[in-house]
């Protein structure tokens, strides 16, 4: 996924995709790879180039924009989202779901951590404990989806692969409802989400397992776990032809850029589509090795930032009107100074979610929890922004459940 960034932004570690000088012969010098230190920066400053394109997820990025410079559009399209209501209203409180959720959350990491040893070993998927499951995700999500979208706020860095396969089966579900899919494609798109990177069972585990970036010739190897992924669904009975195109088509982009088979926007299905977006947002949201995971809300910018180009756009804006401006998650900072959790969105207004209230900005320390329903005609508070939990070394997962 290219972007296009000032040369001042650069930094070691970025990896370069085009210099975008075609206008400066480039037989003695390389247009691209990763930048190894900051005399390279000098370097290609020194030719006179200021802007050049980078790839994201060959490299590092440029570092999440504070929040009072994030871009006029993309944080004018927030606010316009906000001012819708929410898809449809949950059937029953968060807390009423969490029980159930919290044993469906549980139960997939079990079991696709069963499957990718037993694809590893060369059993077959058991198609249905997948079914069994993947429907239970979607009837928690039907019932009431910030249950499980807040389970999934809960990440350990060294499991990512696991941790990934189970959130973006629960954002698919999510965005899912959000588009009205009937039932029985909501349950084929979850399960093509929950088993997308399964082929990666059969990258090499010192690329998979990589604590640093990787070689070009071992990217090209990472990038094949999506035709190992298609291959392996698609010689296993009972899964359907969609539930593989979702699997097969999470990192194509609309404007062709993508893989393994660099299908345009025509060419992609709905839910490849809608795979791609919510697979960015998890994946830019976690904690790696080589980077720090975005706030919720920095990454629905993100996400606009890449609409249009290689994401479809009017997908973006329901996926973020599906998540709440204000994503589950997020770390608020509110009128009076304090700071709150979002553990469910509004359900008539998405600037107005259920917050739970932990720390005191002013005064530097943790406050005694409470619940606060922004909705609530009582309340006096609001929120001002969405804040970074590190500049307050904040530890969300202590707070989620």
């Amino acid at each position: 996924m290219k972007k296009k960034v000032s040369v001042d932004q650069l930094r070691p570690g970025m990896y370069v995709s085009d210099l975008n000088c075609d206008w400066i012969p480039h037989h003695n010098y390389q247009k691209e790879g990763r930048i190894p230190d900051e005399a390279t920066i000098a370097g290609i400053r020194k030719r006179g180039i200021t802007e050049v394109y980078i790839d994201p997820e060959r490299g590092l990025d440029v570092d999440g924009v504070p929040e009072n410079e994030v871009d006029r559009h993309n944080q004018a399209a927030l606010e316009k989202a906000g001012e819708l209501k929410p898809d449809q209203a949950a059937r029953i409180s968060s807390q009423q779901e969490l029980h159930k959720a919290s044993k469906l959350h549980d139960e997939a990491k079990g079991l696709i951590s069963n499957v990718l040893h037993d694809v590893k070993m060369g059993r077959p998927i058991e198609v249905d404990a997948f079914e069994e499951l993947s429907g239970g995700m979607v009837d928690s999500v039907l019932r009431n989806h910030n249950a499980l979208a807040c389970l999934g706020r809960i990440r350990q860095k060294d499991n990512y692969l696991l941790e990934h396969s189970v959130n973006l089966a629960v954002l698919m579900g999510i965005f899912a409802r959000a588009m009205e899919l009937d039932r029985d494609t909501m349950q084929q798109a979850v399960l093509g989400a929950m088993l997308h990177d399964i082929g990666k069972v059969m990258i090499p585990d010192e690329i998979l397992h990589k604590p640093g970036k990787l070689t070009d010739d071992e990217f090209a190897v990472m990038r094949q776990h999506v035709v190992h992924s298609r291959e392996l669904l698609q010689h296993t009975p009972g899964i359907s032809e969609l539930t593989v195109k979702v699997a097969a088509q999470h990192h194509e982009r609309i404007d062709g850029s993508g893989y393994p088979e660099g299908l345009h926007g025509c060419d992609i299905c709905r839910e490849g589509k809608m795979v791609a977006i919510a697979d960015v947002y998890d994946a830019i949201t976690a904690d790696r090795v080589y980077h720090k995971g975005l706030p919720p809300t920095a990454a629905m910018k993100k996400l606009l930032e890449w609409s249009g180009t290689h994401l479809e756009e009017t997908l973006v804006h329901r996926f973020i009107r599906s998540m709440g401006i204000y994503p589950v998650g997020s770390l608020v900072k509110l009128r009076s100074g304090k700071l709150g959790v979002v553990v469910e969105a509004g359900e008539k207004d998405q600037r107005l979610p259920i917050v739970k209230i932990i720390y005191h900005a002013s005064k530097r320390q943790y406050i005694p929890i409470e619940l606060l329903d922004l909705a609530r005609p009582s309340n006096q508070d609001e929120i001002v922004q969405a804040v970074d939990p590190e500049r307050y070394q904040i530890r969300l997962n202590d707070f989620m459940v």
